[in-house]
């Protein structure tokens, strides 16, 4: 198969929040992976294996395992939502809760990577028949974690993990602006 001519060269990136690698000529707007934003990326070979390896205050180790109880939690939420969605045959919502499912998934991966711990598997979460219920709780539920990984941030003496809580709070409003759009 020949190339394009208008193509650039594939290169390797990795995400600096969730750690993922993504194969492409540019770095995606968005990690398609963790949602977060084009400017952490880096080309994998400038990747810093010590991302994760961050020595944790208590407060900290303290705010990961609440932000990965969070995490864990909207994700099962979202299994839960998908299924619905799938079973009403809703393919858009479908479609948005698998997605967001992923990538609270994601974000519980990498804050376990901070914690050294493997990743917890999902317990099971109920959620309602109906999609637009269900987009209403998940932007309660986006709120809330805006609210607390806000907090996180602010009480964070880590740099890294600042920088990691602030992107968080970047993506869970991208996620708000998902549901916003479906509630109104």
């Amino acid at each position: 198969m020949r190339r394009l001519d208008n193509m650039g060269k594939i290169k390797v990136f990795r995400c600096r929040i969730c750690g993922d690698p993504y194969i492409g000529s540019e770095a995606p707007t968005q990690c398609p992976f963790c949602g977060a934003p084009k400017k952490f990326f880096v080309n994998a070979d400038e990747w810093n294996p010590e991302e994760f390896n961050v020595k944790l205050s208590d407060v900290s180790r303290k705010n990961l395992e609440a932000a990965l109880k969070l995490e864990l939690d909207n994700a099962a939420f979202y299994d839960c939502a998908k299924k619905a969605a799938e079973k009403a045959g809703d393919n858009y919502s479908f479609a948005k809760f698998k997605a967001l499912m992923k990538v609270e998934r994601e974000h519980a991966s990498a804050i376990s990577k901070f914690l050294k711990i493997s990743q917890p598997e999902l317990e099971k979460q109920m959620c309602n028949a109906n999609s637009k219920v269900n987009s209403k709780e998940g932007w309660e539920r986006e709120n809330r974690a805006i609210k607390s990984y806000s907090k996180f941030e602010n009480e964070a003496e880590e740099p890294r993990l600042k920088e990691f809580f602030g992107a968080l709070v970047q993506i869970e409003k991208d996620h708000l602006d998902l549901h916003a759009e479906y509630i109104k």
